[in-house]
């Protein structure tokens, strides 16, 4: 609960009605009204609000940190109108079953009425002077600045100011905060991303500390992601941290990864990683992969166009026989340090993207990181021309997504013919114009990101998606079937005409 008051805070008051029969602990912050700051004499204070706004948003902070740390509950109340020195600015109480999380929400708390709540403080000095603060061009540069931040960083070459002005711009989505995505998220947040989501449905187990370095005993049973971004928070004032309690699925992945700079896949299975790697190869965006088991660990980054797919990898396999083999990680021995070494190169190579300073390799090799030997083993990972995916054709009628098959959706022009009346459709990206084939056979010409549209022409009949490359137009009809949209189909391989009888 959040309270705005005019009037002096009782503090035993609101102690009171904190009291529950069930709480071992109540931790209490009181903020008061001091002499000084920043080496000038303070006389008083005044602290201006807009009451409606600050009630809303104070309530809704307060509610999202009890969601972070169940079972503890919050009291906050904060003055406005004038103080003196020495009185109650600000009042936070926390009870809980344990100190533990008590703390934790507290800390959490203090920290996010600083940051979010619409209220303002002017000083009142001896000499009659009176000034805002932090509200101002000049008391915001009295402050940390991000060019002390990032110097060690920006002085590089290859970062520079431009650099790190596009790091500033790049929107990041980190789906899993476990051994991978904790040290990837630090890495991430110490670069200076400006835009950075982590998603995650977990909380917190004893079983995760040894390896998931954002969180400790005093996380227990925190939801991963808000865990982490409050710690985040903490590292890095200049960017802006999301946190998502949910579980990446077919249904979700693509509204998701559209319009980031990079995705990277920390996930433990693989349909996860399967169906991220889908949506980004629909949306062509970048993926950083990597995968642990015991003391090995693969890194791959995949881009469309770019060396071998997923699928190539892993064609005519089930997820249940995948993760049989290599061992789910969410319950599989794992060895700390490689869990660690692979998320941090996972953010050496999400960087090395934004920056626009990987390589063509970047994307067409697997490489392999035994931490028993210390030895990295780089192999070329080709595209395989029968692959249903990238590949040059063959109908999609892969088993690796047997729990949830999509049903065949890579059709040559014959089949197409063989359905009848059908919508084709051309994918087409900014700058780029229909082809005379897909013209002739009277395709209709779409953005890529027209998926609404696509939608209400599925509504009304069968649809082809077509794209320069073949790569595209596939991963977005598999996931448009993985999210419901029947009668959605590709093309195989590259832009190919069709009868235009067909429609």
């Amino acid at each position: 609960m959040f309270e705005l008051t005019s009037l002096p805070i009782d503090s035993a008051a609101l102690r009171s009605r904190l009291e529950r029969p069930e709480a071992g602990a109540c931790v209490v912050f009181e903020g008061w009204v001091r002499n000084h700051h920043l080496g000038k004499a303070v006389t008083h204070l005044e602290y201006e609000a807009f009451d409606a706004m600050a009630l809303t948003e104070g309530d809704a902070l307060v509610g999202e940190i009890e969601q972070h740390h169940p079972g503890c509950t919050i009291l906050c109340v904060h003055r406005t109108g004038a103080l003196r020195v020495g009185e109650l600015a600000v009042w936070i109480g926390v009870v809980s079953a344990h100190r533990a999380a008590a703390f934790l929400a507290c800390r959490e708390t203090i920290e996010e009425i600083k940051r979010r709540l619409p209220v303002w403080k002017k000083e009142h000095h001896p000499d009659g002077a009176a000034e805002w603060v932090n509200c101002t061009t000049e008391a915001a540069a009295k402050g940390p600045q991000p060019a002390d931040y990032y110097a060690r960083q920006s002085s590089l070459p290859e970062v520079g100011a431009g650099g790190q002005g596009k790091l500033a711009q790049a929107r990041v989505l980190v789906v899993g905060v476990g051994g991978l995505g904790c040290p990837a998220a630090l890495y991430l947040t110490g670069a200076g991303v400006g835009q950075i989501t982590l998603m995650d449905g977990g909380r917190v187990e004893l079983s995760n500390l040894h390896r998931q370095v954002l969180f400790t005993t005093d996380h227990l049973g925190a939801p991963k992601a808000a865990a982490a971004v409050t710690a985040l928070r903490a590292r890095n004032p200049f960017i802006q941290l999301e946190a998502l309690d949910a579980e990446l699925s077919a249904s979700n992945a693509r509204a998701l990864v559209a319009g980031r700079t990079v995705v990277l896949d920390c996930s433990d299975n693989f349909a996860t990683r399967f169906i991220l790697h889908d949506a980004c190869l629909a949306a062509g965006v970048p993926l950083v992969q990597a995968a642990v088991h015991r003391f090995e660990g693969t890194l791959d980054v995949f881009r469309r166009g770019e060396g071998g797919c997923l699928h190539c990898q892993w064609k005519d396999r089930t997820v249940a026989d995948l993760d049989a083999a290599a061992g789910n990680c969410s319950g599989a021995p794992v060895f700390g340090p490689a869990v660690g070494i692979l998320g941090v190169m996972q953010t050496s190579e999400a960087i090395k993207i934004i920056l626009g300073i990987a390589t063509e390799e970047t994307y067409r090799r697997t490489h392999l990181v035994n931490q028993l030997d210390c030895s990295v083993l780089s192999i070329a990972r080709e595209a395989d021309p029968a692959c249903p995916v990238c590949g040059k054709g063959g109908s999609f009628r892969s088993t690796v997504f047997s729990h949830q098959s999509p049903g065949t959706v890579l059709l040559t022009p014959e089949e197409i013919s063989a359905l009848g009346q059908v919508q084709l459709v051309a994918l087409l990206e900014a700058g780029e114009s229909l082809d005379a084939a897909r013209a002739a056979s009277g395709a209709l010409a779409l953005p890529v990101g027209d998926v609404a549209r696509l939608r209400e022409l599925a509504a009304l009949g069968s649809v082809v998606l077509t794209c320069r490359h073949g790569v595209r137009s596939a991963a977005l009809a598999r996931l448009l079937r993985l999210e419901g949209v029947p009668n959605v189909y590709a093309l195989t391989g590259r832009s190919t005409a069709i009868n235009p009888s067909s429609g």
